[in-house]
């Protein structure tokens, strides 16, 4: 049963990376290291750090500043050059997943070009994966307009080629959309798993929202991906009673 949790629970506290994976070394075999804020992996000595733990990691790319969809081609190709970065830094602390956000466009009149620069992206992240040896995976985002990849696009699976989904639990009910994920069982190489009311993304405890995780565990069971919980700060307190949760939702 491959359960892990988020770095990103300590973001934004006064917590060290140390004190970090200090905490969740004990808990679980699994940590999704963050390249943000007081946690950020790709800081002076933050890779060496995370060396010392008996941990295996994912990282997740910055929340910041990076925008693989824009059409703006001197934006777009700085993310990619800047992507390369992140793969250097998975490499040092031998991540096996990395995860990115596909980026945004804020007016709907841009999105088809928006959409064809995302697409441009996706072939190009297949090189960069293909000469790091690291699986990049893209994430299914909230339910904000602003946002790409809310739905399973058919043009943005058709082109994902050798990348794969990270599949957010907690995004995909916010657009009603689960089981349309899932679906895409093939392609899912990971997973993150948070609650919420279904309004906002509020990355709550398992059993503290609305969502009925019990409808779709089966499907859960079978994906071999890693489960990582991935809580905000102010679940800290919540953290031994969501992987309990988890580990009765996997069975």
């Amino acid at each position: 049963m491959k359960i892990g949790v988020s770095s990103s629970l300590f973001l934004d506290t006064e917590k060290s990376l140390s004190e970090a994976l200090n905490h969740l070394e004990k808990k679980v075999k699994y940590v999704e290291l963050v390249c943000d804020g007081n946690l950020n992996i790709m800081e002076d000595g933050n890779a060496e750090t995370a060396m010392s733990y008996n941990l295996t990691y994912t990282l997740h790319c910055p929340i910041t500043d990076l925008n693989l969809s824009s059409y703006r081609e001197k934006i777009r190709n700085t993310s990619l050059e800047y992507v390369k970065d992140i793969l250097e830094y998975a490499v040092k602390v031998d991540a096996k997943v990395v995860v990115l956000h596909p980026g945004y466009c804020v007016f709907k009149h841009d999105y088809e070009k928006s959409l064809v620069s995302l697409i441009k992206s996706l072939k190009e992240l297949n090189k960069l994966q293909e000469n790091f040896g690291v699986q990049i995976t893209i994430e299914n985002m909230p339910s904000y307009d602003m946002f790409m990849f809310r739905e399973p696009d058919k043009k943005i699976i058709e082109n994902l080629e050798e990348l794969k989904i990270t599949l957010d639990i907690g995004h995909a009910f916010l657009n009603k959309n689960i089981s349309k994920f899932l679906d895409l069982k093939d392609k899912i190489a990971h997973i993150h798993i948070h609650d919420n009311n279904g309004n906002f993304d509020e990355h709550l405890c398992i059993g503290k929202g609305k969502i009925n995780f019990n409808e779709f565990s089966e499907e859960l069971k079978k994906l071999k991906a890693i489960k990582m919980i991935e809580l905000q700060k102010k679940s800290i307190n919540d953290l031994d009673e969501c992987i309990k949760n988890l580990k009765n939702i996997l069975g």
